[in-house]
């Protein structure tokens, strides 16, 4: 029982200090820029601190000893004695990092390492300059454990922890105590008076004190658990002083209350979350199939039976599908810090400008998309923006501007990422993509600055002279177009020389539940993501025209790429001179597939093949219609990347 005990309460520890280090970078980096803002300090001290809390309280004490280092260094510019500066935070930011790298450890119940040297030793002199007060007396111990001054500050709470812990130990390190503090007796009354009748939790032999094996710095199996403390809370001591020194009817007022200001969020493991919509997808595959029937003629009260269905079941997708959204925010946080260390490095100045962090995706999105998006903000930086001393001569501020913005448009999640810097020229990408033979003079020359903007999407190209530690390696933006497109994403770019660059991203709110176009070609359905589709059209066989060894139609003044869906499936067209064309937009490119019949959109689950079929290419899975026939669900990317047969040309 205590073993499970012990893993709910580090399972508590786990996620809570994972959240405070997810975001503790970008409150650091706000910090360099207003270092005397109260407002952005405080919530850093509280979350280096509350992290050192459930750490003793586990005795993961390399984990206390690098919070605590943190702590004094922070705690001195509270107290005005000392200025931050991008030095300091330069150590808090590793501290941070070293942290996540602790918190990685425990999760995959490996020893928790000891902090490094080196980043220790650069806290400590920092920390030195803080200058801290005198360590408090006995007397105001004693006057702590009686609850007399129920107005005492962190910093003087915490400045009694040290005198009490011997500057950093355990508690029950009785030879770091100095002579004339406290004894036994009145450091248990003051630990009952901070957590609670009953003893403090990690005292004795659960602490973790000064002769602690290289065991403590695992959680031990089976180390007591205090029966009064909180494994969901963030056990932190001053916020327990508050809370302890109310008068008893007070506590009973504020217990009261608290039935009334219940929790209202719970954890879910995912696993839930998507099972859920899995009978979610599977309800409306019913619903879809229903409605079909209803519509070839039936009672009236089937009909609103029908449609009672549909709105239930309508619901329950919808709120399946919220359950396992999250604002992008979450990936947003981790790139100021990113930011920062490039700007640093490459010698530029630049300010990153979030919109949008509250715009919600699934999760299943959100992680796929940090890679690309990363090599985006990087790229932007690198190759985008000039270095000060060239943009202040071309009448720019001296800081360049990189806007990551995120907003909904219809059923897509749109991302922008955009830079004040030179700009992309037509010219200069023509003459780099002839001279890498990706393509030839005569083709360059009838390139549109759009199609010229395209090319760095080509494998290889790079406009790059000299290789750099950052971009320019001749590979990555093909990757990132790949990445985006196998989320059933779409990018554009668009740049003017001189002015800037944005680069858009489209990607489905979701991957759960997909709205199709269903198509018929012979006599098979096909299943095309609705998101990647920009329009339909007829085209007459005849217009069909051959161009640089590829069938073409014209469309909307320019020549479209085609391609047989009937031909790639292995049935037969028919004898039809007009055929329907899909517009597709994979990636960054448009194709044309020729479509027997367009039956209309439709929402469906994907099913994956099995094991013999699961390899095909171009085939995502397949599905139910309406009609209760099965479709196969197209992999666009993939059909993209093949050679997909080319359609017959017929003449009038």
């Amino acid at each position: 029982m205590a073993a499970a005990i012990d893993n709910e309460v580090l399972q508590a520890f786990l996620v809570e200090a994972g959240e405070l280090l997810d975001g503790l970078g970008d409150q650091l980096i706000a910090l360099e820029a207003r270092p005397d803002d109260g407002e952005l300090l405080n919530p850093v001290f509280r979350a280096f601190h509350t992290v050192k809390g459930g750490a003793g309280f586990l005795a993961v004490r390399p984990m206390v000893e690098l919070c605590h280092r943190a702590e004094e260094l922070l705690d001195g510019a509270r107290n005005q004695r000392l200025l931050l500066e991008s030095a300091h935070i330069d150590c808090l930011l590793q501290a941070s990092d070293t942290l996540v790298a602790m918190i990685q450890a425990l999760r995959d119940g490996e020893r928790v390492p000891s902090p490094p040297a080196e980043l220790m030793e650069k806290l400590q002199p920092a920390a030195r300059e803080a200058s801290p007060a005198p360590a408090a007396t006995p007397e105001a111990a004693a006057t702590v454990a009686g609850a007399a001054d129920p107005g005492m500050g962190d910093e003087e709470f915490e400045r009694l922890l040290d005198d009490l812990h011997g500057q950093g130990n355990a508690p029950g390190a009785r030879e770091a105590v100095p002579s004339g503090s406290i004894d036994d007796a009145e450091f248990e009354a003051l630990l009952d008076n901070i957590y609670g009748k009953g003893g403090a939790p990690g005292v004795g032999e659960g602490g973790s004190g000064p002769g602690a094996s290289s065991a403590d710095h695992v959680v031990p199996a089976n180390a007591a658990i205090h029966p009064d403390s909180d494994v969901n809370g963030t056990m932190d001591a001053g916020l327990r002083r508050n809370d302890e020194q109310k008068t008893p009817s007070a506590d009973a007022t504020a217990a009261e209350s608290h039935k009334h200001r219940a929790d209202p969020t719970i954890r879910v493991d995912t696993d839930r979350i998507d099972a859920l919509i899995n009978a979610a997808g599977e309800l409306v595959l019913v619903r879809n199939r229903l409605a079909n029937l209803a519509a070839r003629g039936t009672s009236s009260e089937m009909e609103r039976a029908v449609g009672n269905l549909d709105r239930v079941a309508g619901d329950l997708q919808a709120a399946a599908l919220r359950m396992r959204m999250q604002p992008i925010g979450r990936l947003f946080q981790r790139f100021p810090r990113i930011v920062r260390d490039l700007a640093r490095q490459l010698g530029k100045q630049v300010a990153l400008v979030q919109q949008g962090e509250d715009t919600n995706l699934d999760r299943t999105l959100v992680e796929s998309l940090a890679d690309p998006l990363v090599h985006l903000l990087r790229n932007a930086i690198d190759h985008g923006l000039e270095d000060p001393e060239t943009r202040e001569r071309a009448g720019k501020p001296r800081q360049g501007t990189v806007t990551l913005a995120a907003g909904q448009e219809g059923e897509r999640i749109v991302i922008r990422i955009s830079d004040d810097g030179r700009g992309m020229d037509p010219e200069v990408l023509r003459r780099k993509a002839v001279e890498k033979g990706l393509i030839s003079a005569a083709q360059a020359d009838q390139l549109e600055p759009a199609e010229c903007h395209a090319l760095i999407f080509r494998p290889g190209f790079s406009t790059r002279s000299e290789i750099s530690d950052i971009s320019g390696r001749g590979v990555g933006m093909d990757v990132v177009k790949t990445g985006i497109a196998n989320l059933g994403g779409t990018i554009a770019i668009e740049s003017t020389p001189g002015s800037g660059t944005s680069i858009h991203l489209a990607i489905p709110l979701t991957l759960a539940i997909l709205r199709v176009l269903m198509v018929r070609v012979g006599e098979r359905l096909l299943a095309l993501p609705l998101t990647n589709v920009l329009e339909v059209f007829e085209v007459h066989k005849s217009q069909m025209r051959m161009l640089d060894g590829r069938v073409v139609a014209a469309h909307r003044g320019r020549p479209l790429p085609l391609s047989d869906l009937a031909a790639w499936a292995g049935v037969s067209a028919g004898t039809e001179t007009r055929a329907h064309v899909v517009v597709v937009h994979v990636g960054h490119q448009q194709l044309g597939l020729l479509a027997t019949e367009v039956l209309g959109r439709e929402e469906v689950m994907v099913k994956p093949l099995g094991p013999r079929l699961r390899h095909l290419p171009g085939i995502a899975g397949a599905t139910i219609t309406g009609t209760g026939r099965i479709a196969l669900v197209l992999d666009l990317v993939a059909l993209a990347e093949s050679s997909l047969p080319q359609p017959l040309r017929m003449t009038a």
